[in-house]
Formats: C-alpha cells, structure tokens, sequence
C-alpha cells in the first residue's frame, strides 16, 4: 500500500515540473528595478553637482519599502544636516 502513495507523489510531481516548465526553479532577480532607476534622490544629486543646500535636504523624499530605514533615524539626520548647511551659509 506504501508503494501507491509513492507513486502519487511522483505523479504529482511530474505533473508540478510540467506545469512550471523548468526543472531549474526560478529566474534570479535583476539587479536593478525600473522602479529604482532615475529616482528622486539620483535626480537631486544630478542636479545640485556636490552642492547641497538645506532646501535640496528639506524637500527629499525617500521611497517606502519593506525592509527600509526606520524614518524617524533618517528625519532626525536629514534634519540635523539640514541645519548645519544653514549655519554654513
């Protein structure tokens, strides 16, 4: 009887390996998302050339994402580096 259960789940799995239509598994990921080309920050960086002012760091916006930085460490950062571009001036 042992043996039928045996031949279910290979059958089962040829029917899985048929459907997926690989035995490989799935594609690596890319290494860059078109989400993240060209985003907020990159554009800001292009755009200042190395010359940062308080309101380029006032007006960043990071994007959200799930295992990301906690927001207040990064608020509390930008805003202290913020400042400090202000006393420069």
């Amino acid at each position: 009887m042992m043996w039928l259960y045996l031949v279910a789940l290979a059958i089962l799995g040829l029917v899985v390996v048929v459907f997926i239509g690989r035995w490989s598994g799935a594609e690596a990921p890319a290494e860059e998302s078109p989400a993240t080309a060209g985003d907020d920050v990159d554009q800001l960086l292009a755009r200042a050339e190395g010359h940062l002012t308080a309101e380029d760091v006032d007006a960043v916006e990071f994007d959200s994402a799930a295992r990301g930085y906690r927001m207040d460490q990064v608020d509390k950062l930008l805003a202290a580096l913020s400042e400090q571009l202000r006393e420069r001036k």
